[in-house]
């Protein structure tokens, strides 16, 4: 049991994930701003073939889009992220709650570890004692 790794409580959960696993992540809790930044993206480059084509009013307007796109990118991060930490600010309270009750198991454990050994060296201890008890006895007899 002593020999057994157990996690840290500092260990970070996006600590261990790629760079592809975050992006993934963080998209599925804010999912309108990946979104608006794609927008905003197809409306550039609508705005920029409208420009090498020479069409003004093509270009005008997608890129009116793209201002309008990256305003809905930000105001989607913004509320975004007022929802979540308002919406998880609980759930972290409860992670730290969950990490100081993992503490507590440890320490737990490691008692009982420890209790097990002491055990375990007083049993030997013992053993040992009846083990000379009975050599001296032998000695005795012989």
């Amino acid at each position: 049991m002593a020999s057994q790794n157990y996690p840290s409580s500092f260990d970070d959960p996006m600590e261990d994930m790629s760079v592809l696993e975050k992006l993934v992540y963080r998209s599925k809790q804010q999912p309108l701003v990946p979104l608006g930044c794609l927008a905003t993206t197809a409306a550039v480059i609508m705005a920029a073939k409208g420009v090498r084509t020479g069409n003004a009013p093509k270009a005008q307007f997608w890129f009116r889009w793209r201002v309008g796109l990256q305003g809905f990118t930000l105001i989607a991060l913004v509320f975004g992220s007022i929802y979540y930490d308002k919406a998880f600010s609980a759930a972290q309270k409860t992670e730290e709650e969950l990490a100081i009750e993992k503490a507590k198991i440890r320490e737990k454990l490691w008692i009982e570890e420890l209790e097990r050994r002491d055990n375990e060296m007083k049993e030997r201890q013992r053993r040992a004692e009846l083990a000379r008890k009975a050599l001296e006895q032998k000695k005795e007899d012989n």
